[in-house]
């Protein structure tokens, strides 16, 4: 029968989740030195076949992976990864056990949190009209300083508390992922309240979520 692939997380400690995608169960197998999660899918050309189905069927599979993260750190596996049988797991997972065990061994038990910055002026900004390369260049210079100010802030007052940092430009706001040991949420949460607001910005914080972001595994994040 098909299979679903949640995460992959060492070998201890085990979860027990509740249901997974289509209310199945969720099981748990020790292969080459980690433990993956999954579950059955007997049809998952039906499950998937439709944009309200697969939202639903995605938010069933985050909720396994925050379940799992309240034990210990999961590596998730890209959604909707779907297997022909369970024989094919383990060739499966064996062809990327290496970046997996390094990326285990790496993140230990660290969870992860996300911070988008969103700034006034750049919501106000009109950015279908066309502009001058001059003024161009000074936008971007004006965001580039806007960004590099909160960075320097946040990493200041959570030096310490934080393992590592990503962070990714979009549109119209600015992405921060911190990586944080589990045992160090709380002063990581505590520095980031003690920095106090900053003018004409809007932090919003998220988390803890798995280290998604601190994991590039072949075949899993292309």
């Amino acid at each position: 029968m098909p299979c679903l692939l949640y995460c992959v997380t060492q070998l201890n400690p085990k979860v027990t989740p509740g249901p997974g995608v289509g209310e199945a169960d969720v099981r748990s197998t020790e292969m080459l030195g980690v433990r993956v999660y999954w579950s059955e899918m007997a049809t998952p050309e039906e499950s998937l076949a439709s944009p309200e189905l697969l939202k639903k069927a995605a938010l069933q599979f985050h909720q396994v992976l925050r379940q799992v993260l309240l034990v210990t750190t999961p590596i998730p596996f890209r959604f909707p990864t779907v297997l022909e049988s369970l024989e094919g797991m383990e060739q499966h997972v064996a062809g990327e056990l290496e970046p997996y065990r390094a990326a285990l061994e790496r993140i230990g038990d660290a969870v992860q949190y996300e911070i988008v910055g969103s700034w006034a002026a750049d919501e106000q900004a009109d950015l279908a009209t066309p502009v001058s390369g001059r003024e161009y260049l000074k936008r971007r210079a004006e965001a580039a300083g806007r960004i590099a100010a909160i960075e320097s802030k946040l990493k200041t007052v959570t030096a310490g508390t934080v393992l590592e940092w990503r962070a990714r430009q979009e549109r119209r706001s600015h992405r921060w992922f911190a990586l944080v040991p589990r045992e160090g949420r709380e002063g990581f949460l505590a520095a980031l309240r003690s920095a106090g607001a900053s003018e004409g910005v809007k932090l919003r914080l998220s988390g803890p979520w798995p280290p998604a972001e601190f994991v590039t595994v072949r075949g899993e994040r292309e």
